[in-house]
């Protein structure tokens, strides 16, 4: 998937991470202390548990990337409300001021693209309360609202290898993708 928005560092691709990506991706866009985000995602994908998106740029330079977790947010609260929906997950721009460019919009539409191909009406997504930018992006292409809140619950390592654990308080919000493998209209919960 190709886009280009106005403001944007030219056309941005947008395809499946490789494993050649790995170490561009690390340089471009480093993950926080020892964790090594980008890497752990990959080898998600390679299982088959997700899709690791990445947005490239006309030079070859990664600027976003965002996943596809196939058996959806862990957090129980949404487990129990929407079972079997895949979540958007780890949706991130890099340097910042490349936000607010398109490329945030272009690896949704191709998470959404992805999930709909692998027959799924319904995608979700978490918002942490504090980030009321992607919140309305989010809003404005069509997710909405549905009242489940959670924690947010991720670790990461720093720099001297100590494990930070986190939990910030969400809500789920979805989007309908207009239909399951057969064309039936499919609401959601």
């Amino acid at each position: 998937m190709t886009t280009t928005s106005p403001g944007s560092p030219g056309s941005v691709r947008v395809r499946l991470c490789r494993a050649a990506d790995l170490d561009v991706l690390e340089r471009h866009m480093p993950s926080p202390g020892r964790t090594r985000r980008h890497a752990a995602r990959f080898d998600r994908q390679e299982q088959g548990l997700s899709a690791f998106l990445t947005a490239w740029t006309d030079d070859d330079v990664p600027v976003g990337t965002a996943q596809v977790l196939w058996q959806g947010c862990a957090a129980p609260e949404v487990q129990a409300r929407f079972p079997g929906c895949p979540e958007l997950n780890g949706l991130g721009i890099w340097p910042p001021e490349l936000r607010s460019r398109g490329i945030g919009t272009a690896l949704i539409r191709a998470a959404e693209e992805r999930v709909r191909d692998a027959g799924h009406a319904l995608v979700g997504l978490g918002v942490d309360d504090d980030n009321h930018r992607a919140a309305a992006l989010y809003l404005r292409i069509g997710y909405r609202e549905t009242g489940c809140r959670y924690l947010d619950r991720y670790a990461h390592l720093d720099d001297n290898g100590v494990r930070h654990e986190v939990a910030d308080p969400a809500r789920f919000l979805v989007k309908e993708l207009g239909g399951d493998a057969s064309g039936r209209a499919v609401r959601a919960p």
